[in-house]
């Protein structure tokens, strides 16, 4: 097997980077919840150039992006095009989280894909690192040697890093053992902190096996938040329990972390598509980019839980989206986004 990259490094956290890469969803232009989609998308381009922040759109060599935004009356050119720029690619899906560069304080980093454990056609996906950086030469490491980890299971501060190891151990032929020894070597070198691992089986309708970026996301250095519910009618209720027993472990192995805030949610903040499934919706998934964050909604959300997600975040500026038609090719904000440095 080919080690993993041991070198001093880390990656940056999503306040510290300036720019998105998202991927033109015109691969679902003939759905039924595509002006949604695109919706959501111009929203997400709107909310973050207006910060001075930058976008980086990749797209299809025949894509039409002006076209398909006038099929709902909105215009590329009402925002400021300086903070736009293109990138021709032939992906297979738009989840760049997981596929996308990793910021790194000396470049990027590679992630290796695998369609979910070969779910889903991701041969273009599994080659976009290499593509983009064929094209746009810069530093570049392969920090997980050959280990299947996608970016939407990694979440870190500016010390430490926590997995869910239902994920990993899915898509990797390697023995978690194996994997685990090898993650935790890397770690213990390049780190100035710790890496830590949840064991949580996925939220129902999500089918990435248990993305940690649904479950728990930092707050800042000190601070974690977390996926919960006292709803017992909720179909996660169990494992959300389970969630924040492990949390509270977690904090008291480590230095680093001290306080766990829980986000609520009830049977009323679940979404389904039309045939009646359950979809997985998560206010964890969201976007952060400098100090503008973007909190995903559904038609459902309460005025009081916006409320609270905002006292939480006194000095950032604070943005709603509703988001539900990216569940249902179950994903959302976080998913669809690759935090990027201009």
């Amino acid at each position: 097997m080919k080690k993993i990259t041991m070198i001093e490094e880390s990656f940056l956290v999503d306040d510290e980077t300036n720019a998105l890469m998202l991927v033109w969803p015109d691969i679902y232009k003939e759905k039924i919840f595509w002006h949604n989609l695109l919706r959501i998308y111009y929203e997400i381009i709107n909310i973050i150039i207006s910060n001075d922040c930058f976008i980086t759109l990749v797209h299809h060599e025949n894509a039409n992006i002006k076209n398909d935004l006038s099929e709902i009356n909105y215009k590329l050119s009402d925002i400021n095009e300086n903070f736009i720029s293109l990138y021709e690619y032939n992906y297979d899906d738009i989840w760049i989280r997981d596929y996308g560069p990793k910021i790194i304080k000396s470049g990027l980093s590679k992630l290796n894909f695998n369609g979910y454990g070969n779910k889903y056609i991701h041969q273009n996906d599994r080659l976009f690192f290499n593509n983009f950086i064929k094209k746009n030469p810069m530093n570049s490491k392969e920090l997980f040697g050959e280990i299947i980890m996608e970016g939407g299971n990694i979440i870190n501060s500016t010390r430490d890093y926590i997995f869910n190891k239902n994920p990993i151990a899915a898509h990797n032929s390697l023995s978690w053992s194996e994997v685990k020894k090898e993650i935790k070597l890397l770690f213990s070198k390049s780190m100035h902190g710790d890496c830590y691992f949840i064991d949580i089986k996925p939220l129902t309708g999500d089918d990435t096996n248990g993305h940690i970026d649904n479950l728990v996301r930092f707050k800042d250095d000190k601070h974690i938040l977390y996926m919960s519910t006292d709803d017992k009618n909720h179909p996660d209720y169990e494992k959300l329990k389970k969630l924040e027993n492990q949390l509270a472990i977690l904090i008291t192995q480590t230095n680093d972390i001290s306080f766990m805030t829980p986000i609520n949610h009830t049977c009323n903040d679940l979404v389904r598509n039309k045939s009646g499934s359950i979809l997985p919706f998560s206010y964890l998934n969201f976007i952060r980019v400098k100090d503008v964050i973007i909190f995903p909604m559904n038609l459902n959300t309460s005025s009081k839980t916006k409320r609270d997600i905002k006292i939480l975040f006194p000095d950032k500026k604070i943005y709603f989206i509703e988001s539900s038609a990216l569940l249902n090719e179950f994903g959302g904000l976080h998913c669809c986004s690759n935090n990027f440095i201009k």
